[in-house]
């Protein structure tokens, strides 16, 4: 029975992620396109539903089970390593997106964006590597239920 739920938090955490994604490539779709206000509402709700995912599951699941049941008794295994690099690129590409979406406000001049092309392609890479190594968490602790 809590190992189904566990099952069914962890990949609606994977959900959401794929989820967030998808508003990501969105909305470099319309700043490719030159709506750049719906590029920055769609970039906030990517952070709004990313944070929220990260706050309700994905920190407890760190903090409750992976960093005592893994990092800290077997620090140099893989599940531990993978652990650790998605923390570090997970926690600075959220930052960084809260700073982007905080510094932006909801402004209409957008002057101050066009400078921070190659800084949010950068968070975007970060993030990127943060869901893959997320996936390759997901993959790791639910190979069992998987292949099952």
């Amino acid at each position: 029975m809590a190992l189904n739920l566990v099952f069914f938090i962890v990949t609606l955490s994977l959900i959401l992620q794929v989820a967030v994604l998808s508003l990501l490539v969105y909305g470099y779709l319309l700043y490719r396109r030159f709506k750049f206000r719906k590029h920055g509402i769609i970039m906030a709700t990517a952070v709004f539903v990313h944070l929220t995912a990260v706050f309700a599951i994905m920190v407890p699941s760190f903090v409750l089970a992976v960093f005592p049941y893994y990092i800290v008794p077997h620090t140099f295994e893989l599940v531990s390593i993978v652990s650790i690099f998605h923390e570090v690129t997970g926690g600075l590409a959220l930052a960084i997106g809260v700073w982007f979406v905080a510094s932006w406000r909801f402004h209409k001049d957008f002057k101050g964006c066009f400078n921070k092309r190659k800084p949010m392609l950068a968070t975007m890479i970060v993030w990127a590597s943060a869901i893959i190594f997320g996936i390759t968490l997901y993959t790791i602790f639910n190979w069992a239920i998987l292949t099952g």
